[in-house]
């Protein structure tokens, strides 16, 4: 393998996909194959498997590779990029999936800041990612911040300008906390040298006034984000912003029903992919919620099944 290039970058649409699990919890690997195959019909180009909707933080080591060499084997020739996230909350467990991810040739690996014992300030956040990032020196890294979920509210500007020179295979960052004007200070660091990703559905249309142009979404946004981009980039803004209040919409139907890897589950289901339960301590939606989220996601434009 070669150094990775400074010019790497992640393009196109990234889905955050569920992990799929049997009835009595165990993962299933091989419901990936007509995961891809959903993906690719809704103008999704590259999956970053295992993060907060993959619920990798209740995954075993063990369980979480398999389910990225699930994703490495279906995607390819069928999807551009698969970034493997690695983050636990402890190092070692961390350079393990790092390491395994660079054997099964993941695009690129990311990581997300440990949750208990939590990085103290940007130095130690760098130190922290240096030793994931150096067991896969020939992958591309990225740091992924979801302050809301890690507890860490660090300046992820700051860290990217710690961390030059330091972490030579560090790319960029997943940006999944919702706080703008860090987005927009990322993206000026050296230059724009850094590859930024926006991973906030809400917030598609204002990422890519910054000049933010790959997210990671839920899977279901492909094709609502492709018309918002066509929209922006022919400055149909009118047409963008409506495309943006549909995926607002979405949300708002969530916050009824219930957020993060159940909701996306449920309305796989509804779009006629089986996905299986979440895993506790989260829970899934009951099954007598289900028709009336089906009925509001016809309504607003979905292809349920």
């Amino acid at each position: 393998m070669s150094q990775v290039s400074s010019d790497f970058k992640i393009e196109g649409v990234i889905a955050a996909p569920a992990t799929a699990l049997k009835s009595n919890g165990d993962v299933d690997p091989e419901a990936v194959s007509e995961y891809v195959d959903f993906l690719a019909e809704n103008n999704i180009d590259g999956v970053f498997v295992l993060g907060t909707l993959g619920e990798g933080m209740s995954l075993t080591v063990s369980e979480r590779k398999a389910v990225a060499e699930a994703w490495v084997k279906y995607g390819a020739g069928r999807l551009s990029s698969v970034i493997v996230h690695v983050g636990t909350n402890n190092l070692r467990d961390t350079i393990e999936l790092a390491r395994h991810s660079q054997e099964i040739r993941a695009t690129a690996i990311a990581c997300m800041a440990p949750t208990y014992f939590k990085p103290s300030d940007e130095d130690s956040l760098v130190k922290y990612m240096e030793q994931v990032a150096a067991v896969a020196r020939h992958t591309p890294f990225y740091y992924y911040c979801i302050n809301f979920m890690t507890g860490v509210y660090l300046n992820t500007a700051k860290f990217l300008e710690l961390a030059v020179g330091r972490i030579p295979n560090l790319r960029g960052i997943k940006m999944s906390s919702r706080e703008l004007p860090a987005l927009m200070d990322c993206t000026q660091v050296c230059g724009g040298k850094f590859d930024i990703m926006v991973g906030t559905d809400e917030q598609l249309l204002t990422s890519l006034a910054l000049g933010v142009r790959t997210p990671i979404l839920s899977g279901y946004l492909g094709n609502i984000f492709k018309r918002l981009r066509e929209a922006f980039d022919k400055g149909d803004l009118a047409t963008a912003r409506t495309e943006q209040v549909l995926a607002r919409q979405i949300t708002l139907i969530s916050s009824k029903y219930g957020t993060g890897p159940a909701f996306v589950k449920a309305v796989m289901r509804c779009l006629g992919v089986e996905l299986g339960p979440v895993r506790l301590p989260l829970v899934d939606i009951p099954e007598h919620l289900l028709p009336a989220l089906k009925s509001e996601l016809t309504e607003i434009g979905l292809p349920t099944q």
